[in-house]
């Protein structure tokens, strides 16, 4: 029978007992982080997920994490169809932070508001991940957003 970590057990990608005890420590900034670099075998680079982080953090207040995760689930995404990142590691992410982290939830009537939170600067060089993990920015539509929105909110 599988565990559940947010239940018991320990969560399979940090070193971390239950992600629900990580967030007691605040350490859940770091088992996000852990779980994104053994999914993906690399750091989240510099500035990844950040419009979208900041964008979640106007219109959430729940826990920052919580908003961290949706963002890198977004970004990933994007980096998924604009660059060819591998889709089974987004796929692998989505379901692991799922089961450990509460999750963001807006819904279509609130993109335009969410994305007049997103700094136009950072969209002109988004951070996102290539097919062979490197690190690249891509200038962003605010098409390009809402199909991330769209893959977020309809998972």
């Amino acid at each position: 029978m599988a565990v559940n970590p947010v239940h018991s057990g320990q969560h399979p990608y940090c070193n971390h007992h239950f992600c629900q005890e990580c967030m007691k420590y605040n350490e859940l900034d770091t088992c996000v982080d852990s779980v994104f670099q053994q999914i993906t075998g690399i750091a989240a680079p510099e500035g990844f997920g950040r419009p979208f982080e900041r964008a979640f953090s106007m219109f959430h207040s729940g826990n920052r994490q919580e908003a961290k995760a949706a963002a890198y689930i977004c970004s990933l995404f994007l980096s998924a169809i604009l660059e060819g990142y591998p889709t089974a590691h987004l796929h692998t992410f989505v379901h692991h932070i799922e089961e450990s982290i509460q999750r963001f939830s807006f819904n279509c009537n609130m993109y335009e508001s969410i994305f007049k939170e997103m700094d136009s600067k950072e969209l002109t060089a988004m951070s996102l991940i290539q097919a062979d993990n490197r690190p690249t920015t891509r200038k962003c539509s605010k098409e390009d957003i809402f199909e991330a929105f769209d893959f977020y909110t309809n998972r």
